[in-house]
Formats: C-alpha cells, sequence, structure tokens
C-alpha cells in the first residue's frame, strides 16, 4: 500500500492528539477552495514533511511564485485546514504540475480528513498522457463523483512520493477545489402515523446536576448525580474525591450541616430534584473505598510523602488557596527514583491517606437514608441507582487507590454485590450498570486496553468466551436473574462521547458534529474519530439486549455533543433528543444541564417547553424517513388527542425546501416553533398542508417544529422489530 509511509510517518510527527484536532463548519457558498495561489490561502497550514519551497519563483503557471519540492523517499506535501470542508459542495480539485530537470516523475494524492484518506489515487492517472511533463505545466483534474467523494468532509490534501527513490524536482501552483453551483435539491420526507408506532420514554430528556431553578425552567424529567467524584462520595460525611481531574483532593460539600447525613450535598440534591418532579439517578460507589475518614482537606499523592512530581496544584491554582504538596501522581524516574516506576507514575502510597474501606451496606444503608428523606422507590422516592461511574477506567482517573486496571470479573463482582444489598433492601429499586465509558470498553476490559495495542480484544476478554464485555455482564445478569429470580441489573448503562473534539468543542467542529451524530443510529456512518468503524450505538446494544438478556432496559447517563455556547451544538442536541425517542432509549441524561439560555437548552425546551407555557412534544414515535437524513433530519411524533409533531432538523447552512408527505387524514394547519442559529426557539408561523403533503423553506442551521393534527379514528399498527431495525445485526468486530 503506497500510502502506508505517509500515514505511520502522520501519526509518528503529529500523535493522536493532532489526529483529533480541529474541525469546524466551513462551507464555501459561491467560490472556489483555493489552496495555493502564491501562497497557501484559505486557511490551510504547511504540515509537510518534504524538502519544499513555498514561495519557489522562476518558472510559474502564474506569477509570482510557485511551490517547489523534491519527490524523494516517500516525502511529501501536506496541507491542512482547521476547517471541514462538505464534498458535496465541490465539483473537482485542479492543480497544474510541472517537473524541472526531468519527467515522469511518481506522485500519489490524497484527500482526507484528519489524516484518514478519503482516496488515494495516482496523480498520472488525472493528467495528460505522458504524466509529469519537464518542458510544460499540465493541469490534473480530479473529478469529485469519479472519487466517490460524495457524502463526506474534508479538510486536508497530501501529495507524497509515491517511491523511495531520488526523483528531479518537481512544481506544483494553482491548487484548487473547483465549487459546485448547483442548488440543493429539494428533500423528500415520508411520514406513516400508522407504521413504527412505540411509546417515547419521557426519561431521556434528562441532564446532569440541573438546579432546583434549572429544573422548574425547563422541566427536566431526569436528575443525575454522577462523574468521577460520585465514585467515592461519602454520604455519612458529605465528601468526595476530585480523582484524576483534580489532583486527588477530598472535598466537603458547600455547607456545613450540623446534623450529616441530613443536609449534605446529596440529600439536598435528591430532595430538590423530587420537589421539581424530577426523577434521580444516584450514582453509588462499587471501588470498594470511599472518601475519609474525616472532613479534612486530604490528597492521594503527597509530594513530601512519595517525592517530586511532574505538577503539584499550584502549577494550576492561585497561590492564595493552592496546596503545592498535592502532587498529580506522575513522575521521573532520575528525580525521583524511590516511589516512581519505569511508566512515570508513583507507587507504594498508602490509600488509606484520603479513603476508608466499605462493604456494599455502606450502599444499603444509603439506599435507606435517602427512602427515610424522600420516600421509598415504590411511593415517589428514588428509584434508579447507578453502579459507579466508568469504572473501567478507575487506574487513570483513581489512580491513587486503584492502579491496576479493572478486568471483567472485578467490574461485575463489585457491581453485582452492591446491586444484591440494594435490592435486598428494595426490591423495587431500579439498578443501572456497568456505566462503560466509551468505545473501548463496550468491548473489553481496562486489563486488555492496558496491554495493548487493541481497546476492542485481548487475554481478557477471550478468557470470557470472546464475549465483548457489555455482551457478557448482559449474559451474566440473566444467569443471575435465572438461578435467584432476581434482576440484578435492569437498565444497560453506558456513557458515549465522540471522539474527534466535536462533544466539548465550540463552534469550529460545526461541521463534523452536524455529522457524527449518526454514530448514535446508522450503521452506514463511520465514524471519522480514532474509532474509525461503524459505531451504530443504539441499535448495536439493542441488538446485544435482546441476545444476551431480553427486558433489560437501555441507559445514556453521559453524552455530549458540543459547547453549550455553539449553535450547532444545540442543534446536534435537539436531533440527539429525537433520535434517542425513535431509537428506543429508556433513558437518558446529557452531561451536564445545559446552562441557561444557551442554544442547547433551547434543544431541550422543543421536547419539554416549547411554547413557553409548558407545551410538550412527547407521545409515542411514529415513522419518519428522510431521503437525505445527512442533511435534513426527520422525525414524527404521535401526541396527545390525535396531535402529530413533526421535527425537521436542516444541518446545512444553506435554506433546504423539504417536501412532507402525511398518509393518512390531515385537520387544520401546522403551527411552527423553530430556532436558528441567530435566533430564539419561538413561534415561526404556520403552514397549511395540501393534499396530505407539507412544503417547508427550512432555514440554515434550524430546529423546527410543525404541530399539526390528524383525523380521528386512525388506526395504528406497531411493526418495529428490535433486532432487525434497519437491517442491521449486532455482530463483533
Amino acid at each position: 500500500m503506497k500510502m502506508r509511509p505517509l500515514t505511520l510517518r502522520i501519526r509518528r510527527a503529529l500523535g493522536l492528539t493532532a489526529l483529533l484536532a480541529a474541525l469546524c463548519a466551513s462551507r464555501i457558498l459561491a467560490q472556489d477552495l483555493w489552496v495555493y495561489d502564491n501562497a497557501l490561502v484559505g486557511g490551510f497550514e504547511d504540515w509537510s514533511w518534504a524538502t519544499r519551497n513555498l514561495a519557489a519563483t522562476g518558472d510559474v503557471h502564474s506569477a509570482p511564485a510557485a511551490i517547489s519540492w523534491e519527490p524523494d523517499n516517500w516525502q511529501g506535501l501536506y496541507f491542512h485546514s482547521n476547517a471541514a470542508f462538505d464534498c458535496a459542495d465541490y465539483l473537482s480539485l485542479r492543480l497544474w504540475v510541472k517537473g524541472v530537470g526531468g519527467s515522469g516523475q511518481q506522485i500519489d494524492l490524497a484527500i482526507q480528513l484528519e489524516g484518514g484518506a478519503l482516496t488515494t489515487v495516482d496523480l498520472d492517472t488525472y493528467l495528460p498522457a505522458g504524466g509529469i511533463s519537464s518542458s510544460q505545466w499540465r493541469e490534473a483534474v480530479l473529478p469529485f463523483a469519479t472519487l466517490g467523494l460524495t457524502s463526506c468532509s474534508f479538510n486536508e490534501l497530501v501529495l507524497q512520493a509515491a517511491t523511495a527513490a531520488n526523483q528531479p524536482e518537481v512544481r506544483v501552483d494553482d491548487i484548487r477545489f473547483l465549487f459546485d453551483p448547483t442548488p440543493p435539491a429539494v428533500v423528500s420526507i415520508a411520514v406513516d402515523p400508522a407504521l413504527d408506532r412505540r411509546p417515547i420514554s419521557d426519561l431521556v430528556y434528562g441532564v446532569n446536576f440541573a438546579s432546583p431553578a434549572q429544573l422548574a425552567a425547563v422541566g427536566y424529567p431526569l436528575n443525575r448525580w454522577g462523574g468521577n467524584r460520585t465514585t467515592r462520595y461519602n454520604w455519612q460525611l458529605d465528601v468526595d474525591n476530585s480523582a484524576a481531574d483534580w489532583f486527588f483532593t477530598n472535598y466537603t460539600g458547600e455547607d456545613d450541616p450540623p446534623n450529616l447525613p441530613a443536609g449534605s450535598s446529596a440529600d439536598l440534591f435528591l430532595r430538590d430534584s423530587r420537589a421539581a418532579r424530577a426523577e434521580v439517578v444516584l450514582t453509588l460507589p462499587t471501588i470498594g473505598r470511599v472518601a475519609g475518614p474525616d472532613r479534612l482537606r486530604r490528597w492521594g499523592f503527597s509530594q513530601t510523602l512519595y517525592g517530586p512530581q511532574l505538577q503539584d496544584e499550584c502549577d494550576l491554582a492561585p497561590p492564595d488557596w493552592c496546596n503545592p504538596d498535592a502532587g498529580n501522581g506522575r513522575c521521573t524516574l532520575a528525580a525521583n527514583p524511590l516511589h516512581c516506576d519505569a511508566t512515570g507514575h508513583i507507587v507504594g502510597n498508602d490509600v488509606d491517606d484520603t479513603t476508608i474501606p466499605v462493604s456494599p451496606a455502606f450502599t444499603r444503608d444509603w439506599a435507606a437514608f435517602a427512602a427515610s428523606r424522600v420516600g421509598p422507590s415504590s411511593r415517589g422516592g428514588v428509584r434508579y441507582f447507578a453502579l459507579d461511574n466508568e469504572p473501567m477506567l478507575w487506574n487513570s482517573t483513581h489512580s491513587d487507590i486503584h492502579p491496576q486496571p479493572p478486568t471483567y470479573d472485578e467490574v461485575w463482582s463489585r457491581g453485582l454485590a452492591v446491586a444484591a444489598a440494594v435490592k435486598a433492601y428494595d426490591p423495587t429499586a431500579q439498578i443501572l450498570g456497568p456505566d462503560t465509558w466509551g468505545w473501548c470498553d463496550l468491548w473489553t476490559s481496562a486489563a486488555d486496553a492496558a496491554s495493548g495495542p487493541s481497546c476492542i480484544d485481548g487475554p481478557d476478554r477471550q478468557a470470557h468466551g470472546g464475549l465483548p464485555f457489555v455482551a457478557w455482564v448482559l449474559a451474566q445478569s440473566c444467569a443471575h436473574l435465572q438461578s435467584t429470580g432476581v434482576r440484578p441489573i435492569d437498565y444497560l448503562d453506558v456513557h458515549y462521547y465522540p471522539q474527534s473534539s466535536e462533544a466539548f468543542g465550540g463552534e469550529a467542529y460545526a461541521a463534523l458534529r452536524l455529522q457524527s451524530t449518526r454514530e448514535l443510529w446508522d450503521p452506514t456512518y463511520t465514524s471519522a474519530s480514532w474509532i474509525g468503524d461503524e459505531v451504530a450505538l443504539i441499535p448495536r446494544l439493542r441488538g446485544w439486549i435482546a441476545t444476551y438478556c431480553p427486558g433489560t432496559r437501555l441507559a445514556l447517563t453521559e453524552y455530549a455533543w458540543g459547547d453549550d455556547a455553539a449553535p450547532s451544538g444545540g442543534l446536534a442536541q435537539a436531533e440527539i433528543l429525537a433520535i434517542l425517542g425513535r431509537e428506543g432509549v429508556d433513558l437518558a441524561t446529557r452531561w451536564v444541564v445545559p446552562a441557561a439560555g444557551s442554544k442547547t437548552e433551547e434543544a431541550f425546551r422543543l421536547f419539554l417547553n416549547y411554547d413557553g407555557a409548558g407545551a410538550r412534544a412527547l407521545g409515542d414515535r411514529i415513522r419518519a424517513v428522510s431521503n437525505d437524513a445527512a442533511h435534513v433530519g426527520a422525525f414524527a411524533i404521535r401526541g396527545h388527542a390525535d396531535e402529530l409533531l413533526l421535527l425537521l432538523f436542516n444541518k446545512d447552512d444553506a435554506a433546504r425546501e423539504v417536501v412532507v408527505s402525511i398518509a393518512g387524514s390531515l385537520t387544520g394547519n401546522f403551527a411552527l416553533h423553530r430556532f436558528t442559529a441567530t435566533t430564539a426557539l419561538g413561534p415561526a408561523g404556520s403552514a397549511n398542508p395540501a393534499g396530505g403533503v407539507l412544503s417547508l423553506t427550512l432555514p440554515p442551521l434550524s430546529a423546527t417544529l410543525a404541530r399539526g393534527r390528524l383525523a380521528t379514528n386512525l388506526i395504528f399498527q406497531d411493526r418495529f422489530e428490535t433486532a432487525t431495525y434497519l437491517g442491521w445485526s449486532a455482530a463483533a468486530p
């Protein structure tokens, strides 16, 4: 494979972080995208590793400058943009080349997205007969249609020597992507209220750590107490530990309640949430230790006790309150030979510095205390209990007390013990587990990931029948149910964040963000991140449930798809909420609650309070199919009293015309509510369907709710089949 040296060179030079660097929405309207015009333009940067001159004079195609380079020993020109460009916007790539001192140089060309080639070709194929000439400039024209570049994004262009041989100089000039002036096609959407009807769970509209004011303003139905700090939360002392997030330090709650555990931060969280009629997901420690033994500030890696470390709290915090003794647990052998291991980690620290051991009875007693404060789960109390937070990351997030990578057996046995203790006290409690952190621990354990090179397979997985970790946990859960009559895990609980920085990044990641939501459901969509696979998260998990433990519900208790201030983050969030409902997720909580007044909060209001007076877009999902889901997402809900609610998401930065064909009879007009990148959620007029067809113009980057009414006496059918939705199967990679 000719491009292999390029791929290796990029990875060695840039590393994983750079491969996951910024992408952004940058559709260039009505003009060509220039890469080189006497200098690099269009925001492109020079990441080349060849000997080159980007301002060569003399022999040029258009004065005053061209690019000069020697295509020797696999070397290449590498031009990168922090913006991502939509392949559909361009007809071709055009560039001029000429040999100096010789002809026939062998060059490969790649158009790619963050180091992953979308297409790689022999440049000679797109030049006139004879290839590169030393006597004349020749234009290479690479049509996108021929290259298969239609539904994709790109941000990099690479020209690489296709041989290790010493080749004569090549000059390159006037590099541009030719704009496609064809207006976007009308999007066709088919809605059938008689197909695929299934209730949407109200609990998919949950968040993490909403305040009483936020619960009241938006109407979030579910509030999660979760995250890294809950792994060591001591409910009796109201103390947690910041773990690797902040120097492994014990902190007390903001207040100093006189009658602990009454008045603790967790106690207030439970009471405030239930007072607002929001259900609670309460995370229970399963790691076997919690913060203690007192309410003093303690830290896990003392530099006084365990030697100098690479960073301490005062490197990042103001000197008036930071603690210079609190290290980050990282070190060098040269500076700290007594306590530093060969991997650069502090070893031999005392876990009693910050924690005390606890048994499963500790969590059982917490459930009992919670019931004493807000009632039992069967009568309005806490119904949902999660088995810790991302236990397959304990060896990194909580390395001061759990440096060993967890295994299948440890995570399962610790979780089972806590689940059994809680259910023995309260049989109606609903348990969520195993609380995976992302792609890797869907498949295997931290122990396998630590041994490398793959994070989806290894000896631990093979020792458990070769089953993916989540599939194995499901099988264990149903085996326990069959032998004891008690289901230890009621909800399969996972976390998932897209891995190309769009999860928490700003508008710089808009283009990729608005496509990567397809990782949640689309079996034809390949993740553009290091995952590089067809994720299809929800149908994959539903397939595993159907195979290994039918009757288990599905929870996604951490996810995020954009900074609150990013308009595209709000649009992505709105579509995600629609996806969660359509795909049959039973419970979901976004990390964290959106900032008040943000676009992301508007996404939740679209479903929970779209008119500002409590109107909600809830009910049963029904079939809605867009013929261009990559650019316009379409969803439909059968609401109360024959309501028909259409949710239309224009992810394009140009207005799109849509024609919605609705089976059955309609009555009256459709009232519209909408938010865009520049306008707040609010009324947007009305539309009158004609003959069962609704025609709309969707503004750029907009979320539209169209509320109409079906004629009465419609008969519905549920033809949804869980394991075969969209024809996808749950085969392991």
